[in-house]
């Protein structure tokens, strides 16, 4: 009896010391983890609610990423509309058919939230924390990422935007305007 009880009192004591030197999943092991995803592309429902609507607007379409710093929105639902980040660099065609480019310095709005989310996809730590403070929450099969922006005039136009996953992959975004607009974006994405 006294060799069982010994026998689970050091089984006990090894598995307490396993999970002590086990790391702790935070935001560099989520970071690595979305550094791993070279290219991925989803299906993606966005609802928008804003002041100026009298009911929320439903979007729908694709979204593609190639790393480390290109990704497309193409809306297909209510208009088509396409939107590329390639590096610093804007492509908005709207449904008119018309192309407007522009550098991310020239809309900070966009330019803070793109920058955001491009640098979540390509697990860029550095480039994250350098835009918002961020707050990682959850484990690596559910986990959850607030960020708030960390220059002010950011901050006047996004109060925080929460991204959650699971492993590498990103299963919604949601961003919260100063002015109280509000954008849910779910996202599936396509298998590799």
């Amino acid at each position: 009896m006294r060799f069982i009880l010994a026998g689970l009192c050091w089984l006990g004591c090894a598995g307490a010391a396993a999970a002590q030197s086990a790391p702790a999943w935070g935001l560099a092991q989520l970071m690595a983890s979305l550094a791993g995803v070279k290219s991925a592309s989803a299906q993606f429902t966005e609802r928008k609610t804003m002041a100026v609507l009298s009911a929320p607007l439903i979007e729908t379409g694709m979204l593609s990423y190639e790393a480390p710093d290109r990704m497309e929105k193409m809306t297909l639902t209510p208009a088509p509309e396409t939107f590329v980040l390639d590096g610093r660099q804007v492509s908005l065609t709207g449904a008119d058919g018309q192309t407007h480019v522009f550098g991310l310095s020239q809309a900070p709005a966009i330019g803070g939230l793109a920058e955001g989310i491009l640098a979540t996809l390509a697990g860029d730590e550095p480039a994250l924390e350098g835009i918002y403070h961020v707050q990682c929450s959850g484990g690596p099969a559910g986990w959850q990422l607030v960020l708030q922006p960390r220059d002010p005039a950011l901050g006047k136009i996004i109060d925080w935007i929460a991204i959650r996953g699971r492993f590498a992959e990103i299963n919604e975004i949601d961003t919260q305007s100063r002015d109280g607009d509000h954008s849910e974006m779910s996202v599936v994405e396509n298998a590799r």
